[in-house]
């Protein structure tokens, strides 16, 4: 029994181990994986923090939870709101150039190592709809020490999505 469990355990942790070269390969058959908007105050030209969660049956679900303002709608402020969101994880803005975004991550022990795939997804995908929410961001640049779970890299919100089954 206990054999079994860690059978399904291990086959479950080197199945989310996903690298960047398989999800980019993911190509026109793919689909974000699920983006639940707020419908009750939902406006179609307004901006958005995201968070996510992580369902059994739909994986990792980005979800807009708060609307930001035009006035609030800077890098400096969403980076500030991200940081507020993950304090273990401190995110620095680099610059901004054209359609992309840098940022840097100086300690990422926790984030590469400590929260495990999904955490690590879950948190990369935060950072990157949220960033390109802003005006004319495509593309967030993060540069941090890679390990387990993560690994530094340009991030688009396509970066996010799965294979139909």
């Amino acid at each position: 029994m206990k054999r079994t469990i860690f059978l399904l355990l291990t086959i479950v942790i080197v199945g989310s181990c996903r690298t960047k070269q398989s999800e980019k390969t993911a190509g026109a058959d793919s689909t974000v994986v699920m983006i639940k908007p707020d419908t009750s105050n939902v406006k179609t030209d307004s901006h958005y923090f995201w968070t996510s969660e992580l369902d059994q049956k739909l994986g990792l679900v980005m979800k807009k939870t708060t609307p930001v303002s035009n006035d609030s709608l800077t890098a400096t402020n969403m980076i500030h709101m991200l940081n507020k969101q993950h304090p273990e994880i401190h995110l620095d803005l680099l610059k901004v150039s054209g359609d992309s975004i840098f940022t840097a991550i100086k300690k990422s022990t926790y984030l590469t190592q400590q929260m495990g795939s999904s955490g690590a997804d879950s948190y990369l995908a935060e950072v990157t709809y949220n960033l390109t929410e802003l005006t004319g961001v495509n593309f967030v640049d993060i540069r941090f020490k890679e390990g387990d779970h993560a690994q530094p890299g340009v991030y688009s919100r396509t970066d996010f999505v799965r294979a139909k089954n």
